[in-house]
């Protein structure tokens, strides 16, 4: 089989060659040598071996063999000097004692391969050889594991012959120095962390936000390895506890899209604004929402919401339901406790996919008394336009449409992921009488009635969603709060700011202050619950749920 054919399949089995080991051992670094022998035995029988029938079968063969070996070795095979790795004369690692510079160690005639695999302490070494530098450890793989020469390594890799050498006797040296190191395994080794939600503000790319390139718990814990403070590969490695080569590939791709950034000296840090919840900042958090809950929704949400008698001509609600019209004015309010212009832009971060968003997530750890923050949760605001671009759009007069939504406990909950343009586009056209009810709309159907856009009654279709002729009439609707309740807002910013800087990195505190100037405008879930208590909101009805907090502002 040629080389590039032998790679390729290595390549797919690597991850789970380790898994076999780890299985088998039950220790990470008992796994990391056991998968690298079963490794190198594969790549050998693989390149002198022509038209294996079943490779699956035959890779699980050669792992039962090398577990079997490995588990019955029992004598010490010659050490690691042996082998031409004995640096304790060199000063560094670019001027031995004999002033050769380490060369003469490396021959192109010499095959250390044989020896080197056959080494009890090849294991350690395969270890070793996976903290090296990629140039490093591509230069030391080809040449030791694969038998290449220098000549074939230095033409494939553009370098001059003594660069390849020199870093070959740079590697014995390193390897050889870390030999008797303890790699010893980290707090995220031990206990890994999960995020139990991760998202965004801004626009999501076309691969998705935060929760999508960090869908896996490893990818997750290199994250959070260097959020703290900076780290390289390797020290992230060894946080982790895990195979550095593992560790480059993930960190390539958070790097490549914004998620970690590469400093000046080679280390890397996380950028992505990690909410670490603590018992001491729930306490805080607990002690002022309560206080200014109560403070704006007496100064400020009732005495507005009690004057709302009658439905505004230029709206239309489902059903004439002025308690549906009160849920939907809440969020708006709520916007009025803003004390600062907030731009997403000024900390966003361009993505290679398309996306332009502040990456977030939330560090899964247990809090006391924290069973009934499910209520509070939201997802929005959330913007939709039409996509047709033979209309024209203007804020006060869409030719089309635009949307707007906020998921929140007591509506649908689904998230924005399902809150699509498509949906909206479809139920504008219904309005339009121009969405037959045939064959070729029946998904567009199912979807309207299943999202609760639609509601089919004895009478037809019911639109379940509050819809308006004018979004300047709409937000002309909420007054600007006074400056008693601006000086609340601006009260409650600096207890949060101090409460969501408690347990953070340097680097994140003025992210997490910029968006705390308006965090008052969160409370509004607080607020909601705060009114239903009141009897000023009644609970929506199970129909009503699926349209709750949406308004489908329309044009022409």
């Amino acid at each position: 089989m040629n080389k590039c054919d032998a790679d390729k399949i290595i390549g797919e089995y690597v991850q789970k060659l380790y898994g076999f080991a780890l299985n088998k051992t039950g220790n990470p670094d008992e796994a990391e040598e056991l998968s690298a022998g079963i490794i190198a035995e594969v790549y050998e029988v693989l390149v002198k071996r022509e038209n294996i029938v079943n490779v699956n079968g035959y890779i699980y063969k050669i792992a039962q063999n090398v577990w079997a070996r490995y588990v019955g070795r029992k004598s010490k095979s010659r050490s690691f000097e042996e082998f031409g790795f004995n640096c304790t004369n060199c000063t560094n690692c670019a001027n031995f004692a004999d002033g050769t510079n380490g060369m003469e160690h490396i021959s192109d005639e010499r095959d250390f391969a044989e020896e080197f695999q056959q080494s009890e302490q090849y294991g350690i070494i395969r270890r070793e050889i996976a903290y090296l530098s990629k140039i490093q450890r591509e230069i030391v793989v080809r040449h030791y594991y694969r038998r290449e020469k220098v000549k074939t390594i230095a033409a494939d890799m553009g370098l001059p012959d003594g660069t390849v050498k020199w870093h070959l006797s740079c590697t014995r040296k390193e390897l050889f120095m870390n030999m008797d190191k303890i790699r010893t395994i980290g707090n995220l080794g031990l206990q890994p962390i999960r995020f139990s939600s991760m998202g965004h503000s801004g626009h999501p790319g076309s691969k998705g936000d935060t929760a999508d390139f960090l869908a896996k718990t490893i990818t997750q814990n290199i994250a959070y390895a260097a959020y703290h403070k900076p780290r390289t590969i390797n020290e992230i490695a060894e946080e982790l506890g895990i195979n550095p080569i593992f560790v480059e590939d993930e960190v390539a791709v958070l790097e490549e899209y914004g998620y970690m950034d590469k400093l000046e000296n080679g280390k890397y840090r996380t950028n992505i604004n990690i909410i670490i919840p603590s018992d001491e900042a729930n306490d805080i958090y607990r002690k002022i929402d309560k206080k200014y809950t109560e403070l704006f929704a007496e100064k400020f949400f009732i005495p507005y919401l009690e004057n709302i008698k009658e439905i505004p001509d230029f709206l239309k609600i489902p059903d004439n339901d002025i308690n549906l019209l009160k849920w939907s004015m809440i969020p708006p309010l709520a916007n009025k406790l803003a004390t600062a212009e907030i731009n997403d832009k000024k900390y966003s971060v361009k993505r290679k996919d398309g996306g332009d968003f502040v990456a977030n997530a939330v560090l899964d750890v247990p809090i006391k008394n924290s069973e009934k923050d499910n209520i509070y949760w939201a997802c929005g605001d959330m913007w939709r336009n039409s996509e047709d671009k033979s209309f024209s759009f203007s804020w006060d007069s869409p030719a089309s449409w635009r949307s707007w939504r906020l998921d929140v406990y007591w509506g649908s909950r689904e998230g924005w992921r399902e809150n699509r343009n498509e949906d909206y586009e479809k139920l504008y056209y219904f309005m339009k009488g121009e969405l037959a009810e045939n064959d070729a709309n029946v998904y567009a159907y199912k979807r309207l009635l299943d999202r609760g856009y639609l509601v089919k009654t004895d009478d037809g279709y019911k639109v379940n969603i509050i819809l308006s002729e004018s979004m300047d009439k709409w937000f002309g609707l909420f007054p600007k709060a006074s400056g008693e309740i601006t000086a609340l807002s601006k009260e409650y910013a600096e207890k949060a700011a101090e409460a969501d800087c408690l347990n953070q990195p340097e680097h994140m505190h003025e992210l997490i202050r910029y968006y705390a100037q308006n965090s008052a405008c969160t409370l509004r879930t607080h607020i909601m619950e705060y009114l239903l208590d009141k009897g000023v909101l009644k609970l929506p009805t199970e129909e009503q749920r699926k349209g709750l907090c949406t308004v489908m502002f329309l044009g022409q």
